[in-house]
């Protein structure tokens, strides 16, 4: 599916793009992603994922961090280009109806959390969200965070912006005064989402994690991105990315 881009801002090594895409937009749910198809002579064979960042209308937004070559040639895209686009793909958030949402984010993690956050307001939900970074500068869509209406608490490492701190810290005091309707959803680097998992597990409240693996393909064919959940090995871009947190072995990375 060709999407065209509209809109194309850079801020440092990250690239927020908001897409013309109608039945994207119309099909996506929070905590699903996308594959774009990267073009030109240096252009690696296997498309990259990114997770959805929002939604609204016929546009769909994604944010993108230049990390390697695919990245880098992608972030080179302008507003009026289009890319190829493969999506919605995945199984999203659930929060399992909940009235509290508690969602957790680190770094560039925090992208599928801002289209959870919308949709969760919408339904009349409250919604704290927990954002951390190593610096202020990896604070980031902290603004649109804001501008959903949920309460925004941030942290950081070197203390340069909100508490200084592990944004794990910002949510065992939050737990501290959890109620029976309180939910979590995380997304992030693995060390952050195998901490809020055992945070979640030590206070007896339902946790759902996004996880990151290098999802090649994003249909479950090439098998990439194998992780053991529920007891068996599962594809993250297939039964995932988002998985109950309480069922992921952390300890164990190796394929099957």
């Amino acid at each position: 599916m060709k999407a065209r881009i509209v809109q194309a801002d850079h801020f440092r090594s990250y690239h927020h793009f908001v897409l013309k895409a109608p039945r994207l937009a119309r099909q996506a749910k929070p905590g699903q992603f996308v594959e774009v198809k990267i073009e030109g002579e240096q252009a690696p064979f296997w498309r990259r994922p990114f997770a959805i960042c929002r939604v609204h209308g016929q546009y769909c937004e994604l944010l993108v961090k230049t990390v390697g070559r695919g990245t880098g040639l992608l972030a080179q895209k302008t507003a009026g280009e289009e890319v190829d686009v493969l999506g919605p793909l995945g199984r999203g958030f659930s929060c399992q109806g909940k009235s509290s949402v508690i969602l957790v984010g680190g770094g560039f993690g925090v992208a599928p959390l801002l289209f959870l956050a919308e949709v969760l307001r919408r339904k009349g939900r409250q919604v704290k969200v927990l954002m951390g970074g190593g610096c202020r500068d990896d604070l980031l869509l902290r603004r649109e965070m804001k501008q959903t209406g949920a309460t925004v608490v941030c942290t950081t490492e070197d203390g340069s912006a909100g508490a200084k701190g592990l944004v794990t810290k910002a949510l065992e005091q939050c737990l501290r005064k959890k109620s029976a309707q309180t939910f979590i959803a995380a997304a992030g680097p693995r060390p952050m989402l195998q901490a809020v998992a055992r945070l979640a597990k030590a206070y007896h409240v339902p946790a759902e994690v996004s996880l990151e693996e290098m999802m090649a393909c994003g249909l479950g064919v090439c098998n990439g991105c194998v992780v053991k959940a529920a007891g068996r090995y599962q594809r993250v871009c297939k039964d995932g990315p988002v998985f109950d947190a309480h069922t992921v072995a952390w300890e164990e990375r190796t394929n099957p």
